[in-house]
């Protein structure tokens, strides 16, 4: 079985207005996280899902369908 991934659409250019918006309601280090590129973002994720227990939602299957572990 061979899995197609799509392609991410590109990243929009975001203001630097929202990212102060952002800052304002969320907090410096949650801005300063969100203007990281895609790929750092992705990167850490991924670390964080690899090192810890968490809910498998970087997974290609969902947790409802065992997370492809039965899936060929």
């Amino acid at each position: 079985m061979k899995i197609h991934v799509r392609p991410a659409e590109p990243e929009p250019e975001l203001s630097e207005e929202y990212y102060e918006i952002l800052a304002r309601t969320m907090g410096d280090e949650r801005a300063a996280w969100a203007r990281l590129p895609r790929e750092e973002r992705e990167k850490e994720l991924r670390w964080y899902h690899d090192n810890f227990n968490t809910p498998d939602d970087l997974a290609i299957w969902p947790p409802e369908l065992d997370g492809g572990v039965s899936n060929p």
